[in-house]
């Protein structure tokens, strides 16, 4: 699992987008919803076990998969345009900075960090992540 999250967060920090990830794994017959995913890319040793063999699969052999190449964000001349390329998603720069937490800061820290991001967004006028208000 520890090889699952720097995979994916290399990924999510180089290569691909969360609504990429999103389509992606939608296309290879694994429909998730965000905070399933966003939970599954975070903390992947807490994923429901059924899924954790292909999902790791998509993941680690993501070069080999026609749709990652699809989905993938170095392609994009302009990543408005597209949702799926955009890097500047808020959720995807939400889960980025987790991600980071989580491997600088451990666990705990990164959960009372989206707790209080979560809590602030849901006071928002226009929230960022609506799709996440579920996660806890």
């Amino acid at each position: 699992m520890d090889k699952l999250f720097l995979e994916s967060y290399l990924m999510m920090n180089m290569e691909i987008t969360f609504a990429g990830v999103r389509a992606w794994f939608d296309m290879a017959g694994m429909v998730m919803d965000d905070v399933p995913l966003f939970r599954a890319l975070l903390l992947p040793e807490k994923m429901v076990i059924e899924d954790q063999a292909e999902f790791t699969r998509l993941i680690i052999y993501r070069y080999e998969d026609v749709f990652y190449q699809v989905n993938r964000t170095c392609f994009s001349t302009d990543g408005d345009a597209d949702p799926l390329r955009d890097e500047y998603d808020p959720i995807h720069q939400l889960l980025i900075r987790l991600m980071n937490t989580l491997s600088l800061s451990g666990e705990q820290n990164a959960m009372i960090d989206l707790g209080l991001e979560l809590n602030l967004d849901r006071k928002r006028e226009t929230p960022l992540y609506p799709s996440l208000h579920s996660f806890f």
